[in-house]
């Protein structure tokens, strides 16, 4: 794993780096996904429609990155010492650029984005892109998982069974060092841990083709069912993840509540679904 990345003789974040590549493939994604970049003849109406689409994408990647990194606050473990100056005013004016980010916090920022950039018509334009560009967060999501393989962060528990060793400049090995799991001088490897930020990042790999292929076929309640499927994922491989920058409330991570809140909230949809579809039935 490599926690830097040197290009020209200069060190860069790999998680970073990771980051920004989803972005960049998930903007080609976006642009390339839309029928009228296609329909339209003649290369001036095809610029038109590579500015425009460029131009949504951005605002809902501006949310989303926004919104990962205001999630850190709650979601992490903030030292005491870093919370008690905190003000919200600080919080709302963090810079996202090198700060840690929740990636939850992209989900659900992902339909602000959306919202802003259908403003001039709501109607026409909010659900086919909340749902039609599904897939799009998802990719950009996985690749952030990517570069916590890279960093070695969003561990999972110790096993010697389905392990993985990371290399001792890795969030994880340091980790482990100063937690007094490992020892020496000269700090080593980590012990070996289930892998659970690549297994989350290949979920969310499956996630995007699905819900491409969802749009495809025409499907409904993309971005809502989707969601729905990472949380019952989320929620269950938080039982094996051991990473020190969760927050934990009682029994459940953060990310575990939010993952209950979100159960019960698609639970009332339904119930509300069913019960306007017998009403007009009568």
């Amino acid at each position: 794993m490599f926690r830097e990345i040197y290009i020209a003789g200069s060190p860069y974040s790999a998680y970073y780096l990771s980051l920004l590549s989803g972005i960049v493939l998930g903007w080609f994604a976006f642009v390339l996904s839309e029928d009228q970049f296609w329909k339209q003849p003649g290369v001036s109406n095809h610029l038109r429609s590579f500015t425009l689409s460029s131009f949504y994408y951005f605002i809902i990647m501006a949310c989303c990155i926004q919104g990962a990194t205001y999630f850190h606050f709650p979601f992490d473990n903030i030292p005491d010492n870093v919370r008690r100056g905190l003000t919200l005013q600080a919080i709302l004016l963090t810079n996202p650029i090198g700060s840690t980010k929740v990636l939850y916090g992209a989900i659900f920022f992902y339909p602000l984005g959306i919202f802003l950039m259908s403003l001039n018509n709501l109607r026409g334009k909010f659900i086919p892109y909340l749902d039609g560009k599904a897939f799009v967060l998802f990719l950009v999501v996985a690749f952030n998982r990517v570069g916590c393989t890279l960093n070695g962060c969003c561990y999972g528990i110790q096993s010697n069974m389905l392990g993985i060793i990371f290399p001792s400049d890795s969030a994880v090995a340091i980790e482990h060092w100063k937690r007094g799991l490992t020892s020496g001088l000269i700090r080593p490897p980590s012990l070996p841990v289930i892998p659970t930020q690549s297994i989350e990042m290949v979920f969310l790999f499956i996630l995007s083709f699905f819900s491409w292929r969802a749009t495809k076929r025409g499907g409904k309640e993309i971005f809502i069912r989707f969601v729905l499927y990472y949380a019952v994922f989320r929620f269950l491989i938080e039982f094996v993840r051991d990473d020190l920058d969760r927050a934990y409330w009682w029994i459940f991570s953060a990310s575990q509540w939010l993952s209950l809140l979100i159960f019960i909230a698609y639970a009332v949809y339904r119930l509300y679904r069913r019960k306007g579809h017998n009403a007009a039935a009568v």
